[in-house]
């Protein structure tokens, strides 16, 4: 964590500080951001002023979780105490930024309870969100990470070939195989390539492929069949404490290529069209001004409304990857949230537009690094018709 650098930017922002209040570890940004670990179950705030030293508000019997912070510390037991020495360390201050969102429209950043809230505006402070600091200095990616996450894009296409072939095998030899055991089967190659992920791949046929996030079960999965079509999502990174995912969806059909009904021929190039219009206004509009993921999914979710499944698109067109797969930067939304963060150097983010009917199911997912002056699509090659696995 870079003081002098958050100081830089909370003087050009006109913020007097930084306040990150936490409970029970509850703000997953704070404890990131501070490095905590083990037993933290007491309140606790970490202020860094624009100007000055940092300090930390802890509980006595946590004070030990928050030695190795940067800055001073003191110490409370009593909420009477608390409140007190908190209304001191705001004193001289008028507007600070905390893990708040306006309206609830960014409830990834909205980690702070109203009652905290309320209790620092009753003291005559400011409180705004904290969205632009988090996605700057806690979503942005080295170089290092770059390099981890480009090892975990290039092992997530491999899979997918994989997949593709060990389905298409099964079927060939008339073998049963189900949407689990290709699940099963992806996992087995994460932990062949030193890879981890959390959660289960998502795998579904026909009808499943329209449930965005079906998941597959030992108790409950279907069969996958000849002629059918198949949708594959999975997401992964290299086992390491900076790894950073991967994460793509491609579409197969379990047949030949004159076999694709014509239905699912003209749905997936409306999703490619979609998705090809996200990068195509991204890269226009790199190093040119402002971007913002609000307005990127305004971009791709147009060309789907235009054709006449606008209500079909039922998620945002993309989310942030970091080391989580579903990270702190902007995601590309201005559906379930309103994302008006900037897309900065450094921020990685999934693009992947979806149609869902009642009978079947559409998804292209890439991922794509945002630079300075342009950006790259990371999973490449990208999909440009549904793979015939016959």
């Amino acid at each position: 964590m870079d003081i002098p650098e958050i100081q830089q930017f909370l003087a050009q922002h006109e913020l007097d500080g930084w306040l990150m209040a936490d409970f029970h570890g509850r703000n997953e940004i704070a404890m990131k951001m501070l490095k905590l670990k083990g037993i933290i179950t007491r309140r606790s705030f970490y202020y860094i002023p624009a100007l000055g030293t940092p300090v930390a508000l802890v509980h006595n019997i946590e004070k030990d979780k928050f030695e190795n912070v940067p800055g001073e510390f003191i110490t409370y037991s009593s909420y009477a105490v608390l409140e007190d020495k908190l209304s001191r360390l705001l004193s001289d201050s008028r507007k600070v930024a905390m893990e708040y969102s306006a309206r609830g429209r960014l409830p990834y950043i909205g980690l702070v309870d109203a009652g905290t809230v309320e209790f620092i505006r009753g003291l005559g402070v400011d409180v705004v969100s904290s969205a632009d600091l988090v996605a700057y200095f806690q979503a942005r990616l080295s170089a290092e990470q770059v390099a981890r996450h480009r090892q975990a894009a290039a092992n997530a296409m491999s899979i997918k070939d994989k997949v593709f072939a060990f389905v298409a095998d099964r079927l060939k030899k008339d073998k049963t195989i189900t949407e689990y055991d290709i699940c099963r089967f992806i996992l087995r190659k994460f932990d062949e390539l030193n890879m981890e992920t959390h959660d289960s791949p998502i795998c579904g046929v026909d009808a499943n492929a329209g449930n965005p996030h079906y998941e597959p079960t030992a108790e409950r999965s279907a069969t996958v069949r000849k002629g059918q079509l198949l949708l594959v999502d999975l997401w992964g990174k290299m086992k390491h404490p900076d790894g950073v995912f991967a994460d793509i969806t491609w579409m197969a059909y379990t047949g030949r290529k004159n076999e694709i009904p014509d239905k699912y021929r003209t749905l997936f190039d409306t999703v490619m069209r979609a998705r090809d219009a996200a990068v195509t206004f991204l890269e226009e509009n790199a190093g040119k001004g402002p971007v913002y993921g609000c307005d990127v999914d305004d971009v791709c979710r147009k060309v789907i409304a235009e054709a006449g499944y606008g209500e079909n698109f039922t998620h945002r067109t993309g989310h942030s990857i970091t080391s989580a797969a579903h990270g702190t930067g902007p995601n590309i939304d201005n559906l379930e949230t309103e994302d008006k963060r900037q897309l900065q150097s450094g921020h990685l983010f999934s693009i992947e537009p979806g149609i869902y009917l009642p009978d079947c199911g559409f998804r292209s997912e890439i991922n794509v690094l945002f630079g300075s002056d342009g950006c790259e699509i990371t999973t490449l090659p990208l999909q440009t018709e549904i793979i015939a696995l016959f």
